[in-house]
């Protein structure tokens, strides 16, 4: 197959995923596989989580992760990569900016805390 045929249908199944979003369960362990390339970036997006709507500074965020020994413009640009796994996969973004600070967004906010069962439940609806 050639580059060209392959990013078509790299368009076509995002299109179809948009479709059926609604059928599918993204949980956050699909999250977490899909988006995440190490424990940095899980570590990123459970703080993300814990901060709720008000979100947080990169550096605030470098701060808590100082164990990894990341500056907040690696903060920035792993975010900036998750996002681009995720919406290469299912066109969504895992964390969006909001002012100076970043945010999970509101999709995966709910998909990050909710159980399969609450996933479920929400589909039948």
């Amino acid at each position: 197959m050639r580059a060209g045929e392959i990013h078509e249908l790299r368009r076509t199944q995002r299109y179809m995923i948009q479709g059926l979003e609604h059928t599918f369960l993204f949980d956050d362990d699909y999250i977490r596989s899909t988006a995440c390339k190490d424990e940095v970036d899980q570590a990123i997006l459970d703080v993300l989580y814990m901060a709720g709507p008000a979100g947080k500074l990169p550096r605030n965020i470098a701060l808590e992760l100082a164990e990894y020994k990341i500056n907040p413009w690696n903060v920035t640009q792993r975010i900036r990569r998750m996002n681009k796994r995720l919406d290469r996969h299912i066109a969504k973004a895992v964390a969006e900016k909001r002012g100076l600070k970043w945010v999970l967004t509101n999709w995966a906010h709910h998909n990050w805390g909710a159980t399969k069962e609450e996933l479920t439940e929400t589909v039948t609806r």
